[in-house]
């Protein structure tokens, strides 16, 4: 077990790498916390695994999208792999005072996509001060830099918000920031960048790396979801019904 004491904040890195899970099916909506498998929401808030439907925090690691097969239900699937530190909400005040610890979950669909979109609105913003002061150097570089800043200093806010659609209830996560708003959640930051360049550099990958999550990931290597599809047949689906497929001429 390993602890980052930062001022007078204590945070703490499990062992054992608890199992957050944001669960969106129509019946649930909120935060897991080393839930079993198949547990119906009464027998999950019996448990006491529920956290809530909101929760705040400092983002340590936020990995780009690769597809995993973690079952039947989600084959070549891509998400989003988030590790977090909670500021608000129950996964915070499970723990008195000032203290949180590191978490990872996964994302996908439109939840992704709701984080996926706070991104773009940063790297748009960055681009544009990049036009703004000369265009120097490389604009991709600015924009990762714009980015890794605005971890570094905001606090991200996640809230389930329910949609009911042609196939029933379900639920995502919208995304919005702020700034910090306490000394504790200023530590936190601090914490998550001390882990962030840790990883970078190798001091702190085994903390932010998820064996199950990696299996899942070569799950899907292996696994394809769907067959190769041929240039003739791509073309031959394109073709309007009872309609000879001319074979292209290639130079």
């Amino acid at each position: 077990m390993e602890t980052l004491k930062i001022n007078n904040s204590v945070f703490l890195i499990p062992p054992s790498q608890p199992k957050l899970q944001a669960n969106c099916a129509k019946e649930y909506g909120q935060f897991l916390l080393d839930c079993p498998p198949k547990l119906t929401i009464l027998e999950a808030q019996q448990g006491g695994y529920l956290k809530g439907n909101k929760a705040d925090f400092a983002i340590a690691i936020s990995r780009p999208d690769r597809p995993m097969t973690i079952n039947e239900n989600f084959t070549n699937e891509p998400f989003t792999e988030l590790w977090v530190i909670p500021v608000a909400g129950e996964l915070k005040t499970q723990f008195k005072g000032p203290a949180s610890m590191l978490l990872s979950f996964l994302m996908h669909r439109r939840s992704k996509d709701s984080f996926a979109g706070l991104y773009n609105h940063f790297a748009h913003r960055a681009f544009q001060q990049w036009c703004e002061e000369g265009m120097p150097g490389d604009p991709k570089e600015y924009c990762y830099a714009a980015i890794a800043s605005v971890l570094k200093n905001y606090i991200f806010c996640a809230e389930f918000q329910k949609v009911e659609g042609a196939l029933g209830t379900y639920w995502f996560i919208q995304w919005s920031y702020r700034n910090p708003q306490s000394d504790f959640e200023k530590d936190a930051l601090e914490a998550a960048e001390m882990i962030r360049s840790g990883a970078e550099s190798g001091a702190t990958l085994g903390w932010v790396t998820n064996e199950t999550y990696e299996r899942w990931a070569l799950n899907a290597e292996f696994r394809p979801a769907l067959p190769a599809v041929s240039e003739a047949e791509a073309r031959t689906s394109l073709q309007p019904q009872n309609q000879v497929v001319v074979p292209s001429k290639r130079r």
